[in-house]
C-alpha cells in the first residue's frame, strides 16, 4: 500500500480550500469546457471585475489555473488535469444535467 505523505495531505487540503467558494467553483465548472476570457467569466459569474480578479489570482497562485494573453484578452484554463477530474466529479454530483 502506498504511504500517504503529510505533504500530499497538505497539498490536497490547500487545493480543496482554494475551490471552496461559489465564484471559484462556477469558474472552474465552466472552464471544464475549455479556456475562457475574463469577459466571458464575468458574464457567467455575475461578479464584479475586481472580485473576479481576486478569485482568479488566488486560483493561479494555487496552481489551479493558468492565464495567457490572446490579443487584447486574457484567457484562463485549468492547468492541472487532476483538478479537472475533481471538478468534473463535483459537477457530476451536483449538476448532473448540465
Amino acid at each position: 500500500m502506498n504511504e500517504i505523505t503529510q505533504e500530499n495531505i497538505q497539498a490536497a487540503s490547500e487545493g480543496l480550500k482554494g475551490i471552496a467558494n461559489e465564484i471559484r467553483l462556477t469558474v472552474l465548472c465552466h472552464l471544464l469546457e475549455g479556456p475562457m476570457t475574463v469577459s466571458e467569466l464575468l458574464e457567467i459569474t455575475g461578479a464584479e471585475q475586481t472580485n473576479l480578479s481576486k478569485h482568479l489570482s488566488k486560483m493561479r497562485t494555487l496552481g489551479l489555473l493558468e492565464s495567457r494573453k490572446q490579443g487584447i484578452f486574457i484567457q484562463y484554463r485549468i492547468v492541472n488535469p487532476a483538478w479537472k477530474d475533481v471538478i468534473g466529479a463535483l459537477k457530476n454530483i451536483y449538476c448532473p444535467d448540465q
